[in-house]
């Protein structure tokens, strides 16, 4: 089996059963709007990421950039506010808008391609760098988008996730409350190993750490996001207290689950132009 293939199979593993989403009554795959707004002010707030340093030192003192899957834009925007010229694609559009209000907030303009990566690769000019933070683990089809990223690139490509599928803490709960195994991957490593099976190119590694930005005001919040992740009825949310009390903190008046620190590794290489 290639890499390419491994990769697809693990995500395909995560897959929720079908006879659970039927029963949720919302989404597990939403995200909140007060969860964005938390992480975008965390990240304006905190030291640059490393992601950010490799892709200003590529791109130079006039490089050009484009994030593939740019969210709200904390992976491009403060290169935009530095000088560089930045073109973004995001494909949902609560995410779009808000990168807007960011972009127009920061006094930066930049320009703004709605649709999802590969399939509008062709309506957005080829850039010195090309970015794509925390998107690859949504993505299945993953040979086609790194070589995508790459032929987008004039100098290099930045590539930022979590070690481990970000949905991994999630596994204990779902065992408990459905009876259902969750993967154990994919991870980073195995995202190597597709860009060295696609372009050629081992990716240089940097692993690195930061405390993680979620953060909840109350249970009530915290029931909220996990219960809808493991696809709980409202009526049964409480059922995850016990389970999640031995993994909260409070600091600051602020309530936070699980390990303080995230990790994170961000893989980049430069084209072969």
């Amino acid at each position: 089996m290639s890499a390419a293939d491994r990769w697809r199979a693990e995500l395909e593993a995560w897959v929720i059963p079908q006879r659970l989403l039927d029963a949720a009554e919302e989404s597990p795959y939403g995200w909140a709007p007060w969860v964005w707004e938390r992480l975008s002010a965390a990240a304006r707030s905190a030291p640059p990421p490393v992601t950010l340093e490799i892709a200003g030192r590529l791109a130079g003192e006039d490089g050009s950039v484009l994030d593939v899957g740019a969210g709200r834009g904390r992976a491009s925007l403060p290169l935009a506010v530095s000088g560089h010229d930045l073109t973004a694609v995001e494909p949902d559009a609560g995410m779009a808008d808000g990168f807007e209000e960011d972009a127009a907030r920061l006094g930066v303009s930049a320009r703004l391609v709605r649709g999802r990566w590969p399939d509008v690769a062709g309506q957005v000019p080829q850039a010195d760098v090309v970015v794509s933070a925390n998107v690859a683990y949504d993505v299945a089809k993953i040979g086609p988008f790194v070589a995508a990223l790459d032929a987008a690139a004039r100098r290099g490509v930045v590539i930022e996730l979590t070690e481990l599928h970000p949905r991994v803490t999630m596994a204990p709960l779902f065992r408990a409350v459905h009876g259902v195994d969750r993967p154990n991957g994919p991870s980073v490593d195995d995202l190597a190993e597709v860009i060295v099976e696609e372009l050629g190119v081992r990716p240089n590694m940097e692993r690195w750490e930061r405390p993680t930005a979620l953060w909840f005001e109350d249970w009530d919040e915290i029931l909220a996001f996990y219960g809808s992740r493991v696809t709980l009825p409202i009526t049964r949310r409480p059922e995850l207290r016990p389970m999640l009390e031995p993994q909260v903190t409070e600091q600051d008046g602020r309530l936070h689950v699980g390990d303080r620190m995230g990790r994170y590794c961000t893989l980049w290489w430069r084209t072969k132009r």
